[in-house]
């Protein structure tokens, strides 16, 4: 941050409990989630020394009642999520995906949800999330993981029963 009171290995702070990570690779951007408290899971783009407002503000309640988490959702000089859920989806791993097996999907952000127990498709455009769509809702329980192969399949994993590894490709 080129400041003293920081440690030179923080890129970004503000943030609770981070669950997935990724890099776009058409953008070089990195992205980033995280399970809120009782609701209020984001999604967001991280830029170097960017304050993501945790645990001043939130859009999740407290566990315990109907209480806002800090002072409220915004707060200056405290970047916004680019997306957030509440209820919470307890998301997991991501990927975007870039292959040619799907080129309706191109660009699009997968992220497993463990309490969907779903895998979640958001549609990006501008830094927006501009659809959301749940797929393979509670057939195979929660999904842990997600990526994407260089040939264009998609795999995810699943934490029930020791885990499942499954694959979605195309059918020629």
């Amino acid at each position: 941050f080129g400041q003293s009171e920081y440690q030179p290995e923080i890129f970004a702070y503000g943030n609770r409990n981070p669950q997935g990570l990724t890099i776009n690779s058409e953008t070089g951007e990195i992205w980033m989630h995280e399970h809120g408290p009782r609701g209020g899971d984001e999604l967001n783009k991280l830029i170097a020394a960017g304050n993501y407002g945790w645990p001043e503000i939130s859009y999740g309640k407290e566990y315990y009642g109907d209480i806002q988490v800090g002072s409220g959702t915004h707060q200056e000089g405290m970047l916004q999520p680019i997306y957030y859920w509440t209820p919470s989806i307890a998301p997991s791993g991501m990927t975007f995906y870039n292959g040619n097996d799907f080129p309706e999907w191109k660009g699009s952000l997968f992220i497993g949800a463990l309490k969907e127990q779903s895998l979640i498709r958001l549609e990006i455009k501008d830094n927006q999330v501009v659809y959301e769509e749940k797929l393979l809702q509670n057939e195979f329980g929660r999904i842990r993981d997600v990526a994407t192969r260089p040939n264009g399949s998609i795999f995810f994993i699943t934490d029930e029963a020791n885990g499942k590894l499954f694959q979605i490709q195309a059918i020629d």
